[in-house]
């Protein structure tokens, strides 16, 4: 925490710090809007590798550095996708270079999520890991590979919020065309979906689409 106190202040940063004593509490009420997670090996009911497991099972995306003192366990980080490690005692000017490569890593990634409020809690999805938006009544339905989270609002305000890699196919989807298998007549053959194509959406669709697959988008 010093380390990072010091750091901010040096660089005219403002940093958003939570503290958790042991993972268990940092799991049980965890939410996908973390942009960058310090973990220690060597931690209270449960190892920080272990807890790394879990949490890779609620967000696979979050930028993941261990922090301890047993250089070995740098190695099995990969298998949880830690991007770095950190050793103990932590020496201000090593961590100074450290951080910088970390955040730098951080900031590419920030632009790729879109934030939704859903089933009470603000969730960060990253781009890449929505496949389409439905809309179903006044919600919108954001299916991802894993699962589907509902937020409240319409399509439209979504849909001029997205990259150009999504396209509305009719007034109740959006599409990711890096999932879109092909097109068949009015349908569109995603990754575990068919989607109707709206007529006066066809158009417009297929040719951003022909574009996505050359490389124009």
């Amino acid at each position: 925490m010093d380390c990072l106190t010091q750091y901010a202040a040096q660089n005219r940063l403002q940093f958003q710090v939570t503290h958790f004593a042991n993972a268990v509490l940092l799991l049980d009420s965890y939410k996908a809007n973390y942009d960058l997670i310090f973990m220690d090996i060597k931690l209270p009911l449960m190892t920080g590798m272990e807890a790394a497991e879990r949490l890779r099972r609620i967000d696979r995306s979050v930028t993941l550095v261990f922090v301890t003192n047993m250089a070995q366990y740098a190695i099995e980080g990969y298998a949880v996708e830690a991007f770095d490690y950190i050793l103990k005692p932590i020496n201000y000017h090593a961590f100074n270079l450290k951080l910088k490569r970390i955040l730098a890593h951080v900031g590419s990634k920030s632009e790729d999520r879109f934030v939704i409020r859903a089933e009470g809690e603000t969730i960060g999805l990253h781009l890449r890991e929505i496949r389409y938006v439905e809309v179903e009544g006044h919600y919108l339905n954001w299916h991802t590979r894993d699962k589907v989270y509902r937020s409240l609002g319409p399509l439209k305000s979504m849909d001029q919020q997205l990259p150009e890699s999504y396209c509305a196919i009719s007034r109740w989807y959006v599409v990711n065309m890096q999932y879109v298998r092909s097109v068949v007549g009015d349908d569109v053959l995603m990754e575990g979906a068919k989607l109707r194509i709206g007529r006066s959406y066809k158009q417009k669709f297929l040719r951003a689409y022909a574009e996505f697959m050359v490389g124009g988008v």
